[in-house]
């Protein structure tokens, strides 16, 4: 675990940078006091790092003003912040009874292809005003707007190091043409919208990838074009989709 503190050590300065690294923060009025066992967390922390300071269980790092904490004391610590962004993470989310519309809607978009698993509360990629939730479903990451529970995002999770990759069906069983009465028709059905009243464009990749946009002229999302999207392959597996029309 690394902090960094210019001059000499002060004690709350690294009390400090340790509490906030890796914390949630929290976002306008999803604000939540903190809870108890958030409380707790912070206490041993300080406590902890005082200890290692007082018992000269620090080093310098391997930057100018730099200083690291060693041995168990820096395992310590670290499983500490673990458990103190767990803690705030589980005092921002919405309970699990108010997700139901949230996950629901999900199921449907995978075809109930696994439970979803919340995994945070933050801003929307798409817009700094929108709250978002995130969850995990087998290899796919969704992204859920907290106000309308709908999906604005839903795509690969990021694959560790040594994971396999998700893999698709490529074969050739679905031409452009038919691709795209797919597109048409996964998007009125999970998101609704009046594609009548929306431009069309598709993007291909690879020859075995292709991406069906409709995006609405008259609208931007933080200085885009407001657009609900959807990718297949040609094999018929759902690539990804994106709709930031309701934001």
């Amino acid at each position: 675990m690394t902090i960094k503190n210019k001059g000499k050590v002060i004690l709350p300065a690294i009390v400090g940078v340790a509490l906030l690294t890796g914390l949630v923060t929290a976002v306008s009025a999803q604000s939540l006091s903190p809870q108890e066992t958030l409380d707790a967390l912070t206490e041993q922390m300080r406590t902890k790092a005082e200890q290692a300071v007082n018992a000269g269980q620090t080093e310098k790092g391997t930057h100018e003003g730099e200083v690291r904490f060693t041995g168990d004391t820096a395992k310590q610590l670290e499983e500490l912040r673990r458990q103190g962004s767990n803690a705030k993470e589980a005092s921002l989310a919405r309970p699990a009874t108010e997700r139901g519309a949230a996950v629901a809607n999900i199921q449907a978009l995978t075809g109930n292809q696994g439970n979803p698993e919340y995994v945070s509360t933050a801003k929307s990629s798409y817009s700094n005003s929108v709250i978002a939730e995130y969850y995990r479903v087998g290899q796919d990451y969704v992204e859920v707007d907290t106000k309308t529970n709908k999906i604005v995002q839903f795509g690969p999770a990021p694959v560790a190091k040594g994971q396999p990759a998700k893999e698709y069906n490529t074969e050739a069983r679905f031409s452009p043409e038919q691709l795209e009465a797919k597109a048409r028709e996964f998007i009125t059905k999970n998101a609704g919208a009046d594609l009548s009243k929306l431009t069309a464009s598709t993007g291909e990749k690879g020859g075995t990838n292709y991406f069906f946009r409709f995006t609405d002229e008259s609208k931007e999302v933080e200085g885009v074009k407001a657009f609900v999207q959807v990718g297949f392959t040609v094999g018929g597996d759902l690539l990804s989709y994106t709709n930031t029309l309701g934001l």
